[in-house]
């Protein structure tokens, strides 16, 4: 007998007491997306929906179903408060589960890992976090996407269990108490997603798996952009010079400041592609033991804003041009004075027009420089 469905109150839900289970087995490379419908329907419906990814199969639930969310955590001896990860099928709904901006750090994490075994843990207003996975499955996406719910999905197992890694895992493990397996074969992976939490510029693994905690601690390097217009004068002699203050810190050559978790760039509103610093600006950081020799310049774009952890610009008119482009990373784009002053372009002027920009340049990032390396 196939589970039955009842309505609660005009939601259709499926009925906890029916303890048949519906098997759908399907290659997971060559499947028919209609042979799918059944846990789709049943994932709408209030039903829970054992599912494979590359990593371990899961229990998926509609997480704005409370009674779907009870019948779930007492199948999995889970406490009542057990915070489920939320899956995605599709990158862009993730603006539906994480308010606001991303951090710099998640947004690398999501461009380098994502779709994978990555879950990363986002911040939250009650310092809980919410955990987020976009499997890389094209059983789990399919279903996730049509579904169309806030699907919460924990591994497929009983609390102290060994996670499930194929679909016979799971109906006989669990087989009888959920209301559709959909059995892709066993996992690529053959283990749990490994699990990031991100804070700010920073990135800590909670747990190791498929992706090596070295390859995620990768996205803790901190980006510093600085903004002018041509990007051959001020905005390169800004780089030029943290990367020397940045290096004295650290006591390490400018060319290991990534290696040291800091990247410098600069670039320019209205830059081409490929120029030079003027000869008066590589002179004028050389009195600071700054190199600008193999400067070239290149154009901002609104995608250099969004992955930097900090972005100076050299005068308000720069601020409002990248903040009309990407408001959304308003906050994060500043005067490269704190005291709210415009630094004065010295193109055509002497060297020591150039020498005096520098020189202010300098002093305002030994005011920024706790704030960038705390």
């Amino acid at each position: 007998m196939e589970s039955r469905l009842y309505r609660n109150p005009s939601r259709i839900c499926y009925d906890p007491r029916v303890a048949d289970t519906r098997i759908v087995k399907v290659d997971p490379e060559t499947f028919d997306p209609a042979a799918l419908d059944p846990a789709v329907e049943a994932l709408r419906g209030g039903g829970l929906v054992g599912l494979p990814t590359e990593t371990v199969y899961g229990i998926a639930v509609d997480l704005g179903r409370p009674e779907s969310v009870r019948r779930l955590l007492e199948l999995r001896g889970s406490p009542a408060d057990k915070r489920i990860t939320v899956h995605i099928g599709d990158r862009d709904e993730l603006r539906k589960v994480v308010a606001g901006p991303l951090p710099p750090s998640a947004r690398r994490l999501i461009q380098k890992f994502w779709p994978g075994p990555l879950t990363i843990v986002f911040p939250t207003a009650d310092g809980a976090g919410v955990g987020v996975r976009y499997p890389n499955h094209r059983v789990a996406g399919e279903i996730l996407r049509r579904a169309g719910v806030r699907a919460g999905v924990p591994s497929a197992n009983r609390a102290g269990e060994p996670a499930a890694v194929t679909g016979e895992d799971v109906r006989r493990g669990l087989g009888g108490a959920l209301d559709v397996i959909v059995d892709a074969g066993p996992t690529r992976h053959r283990g749990p997603s490994t699990v990031a939490r991100v804070a700010g510029s920073r990135v800590e693994v909670l747990r190791e798996g498929p992706i090596p905690r070295a390859m995620v601690d990768e996205a803790n390097v901190v980006t510093v952009l600085f903004v002018c217009t041509g990007n051959t004068c001020r905005s390169p002699m800004a780089e030029a010079l943290l990367r020397r203050l940045l290096a004295d810190r650290l006591k390490a050559k400018p060319e290991d400041l990534e290696s040291r978790g800091f990247r410098v760039l600069s670039a320019g509103t209205a830059a081409g592609q490929g120029g030079a610093a003027t000869e008066e600006a590589e002179r004028a950081v050389r009195d600071y033991g700054a190199d600008l020799a193999g400067h070239s310049s290149r154009p901002v774009s609104p995608g250099m804003v969004e992955d930097a952890d900090r972005v100076f610009v050299m005068t308000g008119r720069h601020r409002r041009v990248l903040v009309e482009w990407v408001p959304e990373h308003e906050g994060k784009i500043q005067l490269l004075d704190p005291g709210g002053q415009d630094v004065e372009d010295p193109v055509g002027g002497s060297l020591e027009v150039y020498r005096a920009s520098a020189r202010k340049i300098s002093g305002l990032l030994q005011d920024r420089l706790k704030e960038i390396a705390p």
